[in-house]
C-alpha cells in the first residue's frame, strides 16, 4: 500500500514510523513545507521504503500531483482554516482516494466539503487521534453497545509521570498553541440533552490514575462532531475533561487573570506583541521536554445508559508511556497510533462509501474491535471496565 503523509510534525512523522513497522508492503511518501521537520522524520524512520519531499499544501496542482501517487492520504497539517480548505481543495480533484486526517477542531468547516468528497468519490475520515478521536471513538461505541446511551464522559491528560520536578508541574507532550487555546476556551458540553457552556480553566473534580495517584478535572472543549451526532438520540450528557495534576489550573488562572493569555495586542517598546504568543515563547522553553523523565498519557471514557432493562454503567481505560529509546513522548504515541491504525484500515475499505464519516459513526462494532485490538500490538492495551 502507498501512503501520502502531509504534514511530518510531531504527529505525521510518528503515523509514519508505525505504518513502517505493522505494514511489510507499505512505502510512504512524507511531505512538508518544513525542511527541518522532514530531516527529523528521515533521523526517525530511516527506511528505503520511504521518500521525502517539500510541497506547499496553497498549491493545488502540486498537491493533487503527490495525492494521485498514493492509495491513501494521511493530513497531520495544521488545523486552521485555510489549511483545512486547501486540502479539500485537492482531495476534490483527486478522483477515488481515501484520506484519513489528524485531530480536528473546526469540524463544520471539514463538514462543508462533504458533496464534493461524495462527487470525486472520496472517502475521508477526520478527526482520528486520542482527543478528539479515540476518545469520541469510544462514545460512539458506548452509544452502539448501551439500548440507550444517558450519559458519557471523556477523560484525557498527558503528565509527567512524576509530581515536583517540573515547572508547575507540567511538561510539553503535544502542540503548546494548542494546548494553550484549550486553557483559554469556554468548553460545549452537553446537559439536560441541550449544548450548554462551562468556563474554562474550572476544576470541578477529581480522579484517580491508577498507580499515580489523584489528578484534577476541569472541562474542555473537545467534544467536536459528537455535538450533532449524539443529538436527538436522547443522551443527556455528554462532556470531554481534561487532567492535571494538583495545583497546575489555579496558577493557571492566576496567569490568565493578570492577562498573560491575552490576544489583543499590547506595544512593548514600540513591538507589537500578544501576551499570549509571548507567554507559548516563555512556556516552550519552561516545559520542554526532558528526555529520561517519562511522561504518561491516560484515557478514560465512561457511559451509564441502559442495556436490556438494566441501568449499566462501561468504561473504556488507556495508559501509555513515553518511549525514551525512540525519542517519542506518550502523547505522539497515543495521537499517532490511532491515526496510522486508522489508516491502514481505511485503506483497505472496499465498502464504497464516500464523503466525510466522523471516527465515532465509522469505527464501531467490528471495527472498533479491530481498532482496539491493533492498540494492543501495540502496546497499548485499552481495557473495559
Amino acid at each position: 500500500m502507498k501512503y501520502l503523509i502531509l504534514g511530518t510534525g510531531l504527529q505525521g512523522r510518528v503515523v509514519g514510523y508505525d505504518i513502517l513497522k505493522f505494514e511489510a508492503d507499505a512505502e510512504i511518501i512524507f511531505a512538508d513545507i518544513d525542511q527541518k521537520n522532514l530531516e527529523t522524520a528521515k533521523a526517525l524512520v530511516r527506511d528505503s521504503r520511504t521518500s521525502f519531499i517539500g510541497f506547499d499544501i496553497q498549491n493545488t496542482e502540486e498537491t493533487v500531483a503527490l495525492m494521485l501517487k498514493s492509495d491513501l492520504i494521511i493530513v497531520c497539517l495544521p488545523h486552521d482554516g485555510g489549511t483545512t480548505d486547501a486540502v479539500y481543495r485537492a482531495l476534490a480533484k483527486a478522483n477515488g482516494k481515501k484520506a484519513v486526517f489528524s485531530d480536528y477542531w473546526l469540524w463544520p468547516r471539514h463538514h462543508a466539503h462533504h458533496e464534493a468528497l461524495v462527487k470525486a468519490g472520496v472517502l475521508a475520515v477526520p478527526g482520528m487521534g486520542i482527543a478528539p478521536g479515540f476518545a469520541n471513538i469510544c462514545v460512539g461505541q458506548l452509544d452502539h453497545e448501551f439500548d440507550q446511551l444517558e450519559e458519557a464522559t471523556m477523560y484525557v491528560g498527558g503528565l509527567p509521570v512524576d509530581k515536583g520536578i517540573h515547572p508547575l508541574d507540567y511538561m510539553e507532550s503535544f502542540n503548546l498553541e494548542a494546548m494553550l487555546d484549550m486553557y483559554i476556551t469556554p468548553a460545549t458540553v452537553i446537559e439536560d440533552g441541550k449544548v450548554a457552556k462551562k468556563p474554562n480553566l474550572t476544576v470541578f473534580d477529581k480522579l484517580i490514575i491508577p498507580g499515580h495517584g489523584e489528578v484534577e478535572v476541569f472541562w474542555t472543549d473537545g467534544l467536536c462532531t459528537l455535538e450533532k451526532n449524539m443529538k436527538g438520540k436522547g443522551v443527556k450528557k455528554i462532556a470531554e475533561c481534561t487532567l492535571r495534576w494538583p495545583g497546575h489550573i489555579a496558577k493557571m488562572r492566576e496567569l490568565e487573570a493578570m492577562g498573560f493569555f491575552s490576544t489583543e495586542e499590547i506595544d512593548v517598546n514600540g513591538v507589537t506583541v500578544r501576551p499570549k504568543d509571548v507567554s507559548e515563547k516563555l512556556f516552550q522553553k519552561m516545559w520542554a521536554k526532558k528526555w529520561g523523565l517519562r511522561d504518561m498519557t491516560y484515557l478514560y471514557v465512561v457511559g451509564k445508559g441502559m442495556k436490556d432493562g438494566k441501568f449499566l454503567e462501561k468504561a473504556y481505560e488507556l495508559k501509555t508511556y513515553s518511549d525514551e529509546e525512540a525519542g517519542i513522548t506518550s502523547m505522539e504515541l497515543a495521537t499517532a497510533y490511532p491515526i496510522s491504525i486508522a489508516a491502514m484500515m481505511v485503506a483497505k475499505d472496499d465498502s464504497g462509501r464516500t464523503g466525510i464519516i466522523d471516527p465515532e459513526l465509522y469505527f464501531i462494532g467490528d471495527k472498533f474491535h479491530e481498532l482496539v485490538m491493533h492498540l494492543g500490538e501495540r502496546g497499548i492495551p485499552v481495557y473495559e471496565k
